[in-house]
């Protein structure tokens, strides 16, 4: 018989602490981890749900049983959580004794109890907490504990799973350079490169190779190794040149890959894109991106439509990388959607799905219409549409250059130097001795060695990603193929990162809020950059807005980079220094000049402070900045 499992969610602490450092709480991730122990015959979550609506579908979809927990005090509100949650698990382990697995999701040191009791009743306890908000007394008490942490962001030190991951990327990387050269030799130098230019993580060492031919020699069923000339080549094994040929789309699937999008079943692409169109259609400006899957996927459920939220997800996604919007949002999560006037169902879908398109002309890939048919449709016959698609995004290239280089990254020279906030940045590129040719795969393997060192080495971290970051502007002004803004984008944004975080830490306050600044006018959710950068706005939102006490030499109760940037606006909002405060409005009517949307994802965030957390000073802080957004844009 299969074994059985309870599983009990803390939701309102995992949530949380989710949202703080990931943006989101992924119930898929943490239902998947939980059904590795067997079958799931319990679902439990305690919250007080008012403040969490949008989680519902998340909670029907995984058929939870959810438990209100009324609102009489913040404190109040948590012992109920406990309470409940407890004598909730210890019946089930009285009345359920075939269950053998409980699963508890939290990381409060309160359930630390009941993982003791359920495991002296013979039970198995299983764990499932952030690794910033749990407490060693609850993973001590409990049989296995899993970070939630490394079920976003896969842990790499197993040995196994990294060696795995490195042997993927290998065979990526060949895939990548031997249409590149002559014959199907690749030097192990540009192999290396390559491996690091798609993941700038790679470390041999990690795996306990002193060299990358050691690593390289130990993949014989993948590569054949030999030394000509002291050059040391690698050779994909026939059998994996056999697949390279079959498979002959690679390269726009490694293009859709790096933009974060999924290929669909294309009558299902096409189906929930009119269903798009009809609900922006009838209630324009009402539905924010993500409202509208929630939309969509609530028609479907009512309909008996099988349709996941997954899907419909992939699908409204090609909103992003289309014109077929006025206005073009702001910000994805805040801004509801407006199409433009007169765009007909099938007109909106050619739209959207000339999408793909401009982004493969965005690789300078060659638009194939009898491969992209193949790869798009699944059909060889869809070639006149393919070509339908290719003049469309040629189309909004021409009638909308700017569109083209903000959210796709084509550009043929350096639009961001027209950005006022980023003139220190320029300068810095400007004053900077480059010392070596300028390629795309240098700029790469610059940026992977910033990357790497970034957490450890501020000073050394700048200096590669600035000499990244001058390398792609160089090439954009010299319109070297492959050369993007997306990846000047990113350069420089983790330079700002940096460099801000080097003159933070050497007390050079102002010229650190100076990068902070040219960051935070990077990091617009409409960028091609965004994804690469967004989880990082909330510790330098943090550390920027620590500046205002450190500048007057006032100590914050909470440190930053580590607490929300919310939370630390609530106490410089309600600080007992006048010039403290003073300062930090300063640093609010600039950021709202740089960027206004990372303001009003603040406010967003002080609501859901205001109805979950109960800290004193919540509301007054969202008023006040309530007051300065709406002074700021009259």
């Amino acid at each position: 018989m299969e074994k059985q499992v309870a599983v009990y969610v803390d939701f309102e602490n995992i949530a949380l602490s989710a949202e703080q450092t990931y943006g989101k709480c992924d119930l898929n991730a943490i239902m998947e981890a939980a059904e590795r122990w067997g079958r799931i015959a319990v679902r439990k979550a305690y919250c007080d749900w008012t403040g969490f609506s949008q989680y519902q579908q998340d909670l029907i979809e995984h058929s939870f049983e959810l438990t209100q927990l009324f609102r009489f005090s913040s404190r109040h509100r948590k012992n109920a959580a406990d309470i409940q949650m407890v004598v909730d698990a210890l019946e089930t382990a009285f009345t359920h004794p075939e269950i053998e697995t409980f699963v508890l999701v939290t990381g409060d040191s309160d359930f630390s109890a009941v993982a003791r009791k359920l495991r002296a009743y013979g039970k198995r306890v299983v764990g499932i907490g952030l690794r910033q908000s749990t407490s060693e007394v609850l993973v001590k008490a409990c049989d296995h504990f899993i970070l939630y942490d490394t079920l976003i962001e896969p842990d790499t030190r197993t040995a196994v799973y990294r060696l795995e991951r490195a042997r993927q990327l290998l065979v990526d990387a060949m895939h990548t350079l031997i249409p590149q050269v002559a014959g199907q030799d690749v030097n192990a130098s540009a192999l290396k490169v390559m491996m690091l230019k798609l993941d700038p993580t790679f470390n041999e060492a990690d795996m306990g190779y002193q060299q990358f031919r050691d690593f390289v020699e130990g993949q014989s069923d993948l590569v054949d190794v030999q030394l000509e000339e002291k050059t040391l080549l690698v050779t994909l094994r026939a059998e994996r040149r056999k697949q390279l040929e079959e498979e002959a789309t690679f390269e726009y699937r490694v293009a859709l890959t790096n933009v974060g999008l999924r290929l669909m079943d294309p009558h299902t692409r096409s189906g929930i894109l009119r269903d798009l169109h009809q609900l922006l259609s009838q209630a324009p400006d009402i539905y924010t991106l993500d409202q509208a899957v929630l939309q969509l996927k609530a028609q479907y459920d009512a309909e008996n439509v099988l349709r996941t939220r997954e899907e419909v997800q992939e699908v409204v996604k090609l909103l992003r990388y289309t014109d077929v919007l006025d206005p073009h949002p702001q910000s994805w999560q805040l801004d509801p959607l407006t199409l433009k006037a007169n765009i007909q169902a099938q007109t909106f879908v050619d739209y959207c799905e000339s999408g793909y398109i401009a982004l493969f002309m965005r690789k300078n890939l060659p638009i194939k219409p009898s491969l992209l048919a193949s790869l798009l449709f699944g059909t060889l016959d869809q070639q006149a549409r393919v070509e339908r698609l290719a003049e469309i995004a040629e189309k909004i290239c021409a009638e909308s250059p700017q569109f083209m280089a903000e959210t796709l990254g084509i550009s043929g020279t350096c639009n961001l130097k027209e950005e006022p906030e980023l003139d220190i940045i320029f300068q810095d590129l400007e004053a900077l001795d480059l010392d070596e040719e300028p390629t795309l795969i240098r700029a790469a393997e610059l940026n992977g060695a910033g990357l790497r060192i970034r957490t450890t080495d501020f000073e050394q971290a700048r200096i590669y990603f600035l000499k990244a970051a001058r390398m792609i502007c160089d090439l954009l002004d010299d319109g070297e193929p492959g050369a993007s803004t997306m990846d000047l984008e990113w350069y420089l944004a983790s330079y700002c990162a940096a460099t801000a975080g080097a003159n933070f830490f050497r007390f050079d306050y102002n010229r650190a809020a100076t990068y902070y600044l040219a960051f935070f006018a990077l990091a617009r959710e409409t960028s091609p950059a965004w994804e690469k950068i967004q989880r990082l706005i909330q510790p330098l939102l943090s550390f920027y807005f620590a500046i205002a006490a450190n500048e007057y030499g006032e100590m914050l109760a909470f440190p930053p980079g580590r607490t929300d940037p919310a939370r630390i606006a609530v106490e410089l909002y309600m600080h007992d220094n006048l010039a403290v405060r003073q300062h930090w409005r300063h640093q609010i009517s600039e950021l709202h000049r740089v960027n206004p949307a990372i303001l009003r994802m603040l406010v967003q965030r002080l609501w859901t402070f205001e109805k979950t957390a109960e800290i004193e000073g919540t509301r007054e802080t969202r008023n006040a900045l309530e007051m300065l957004f709406e002074t700021e844009t009259a």
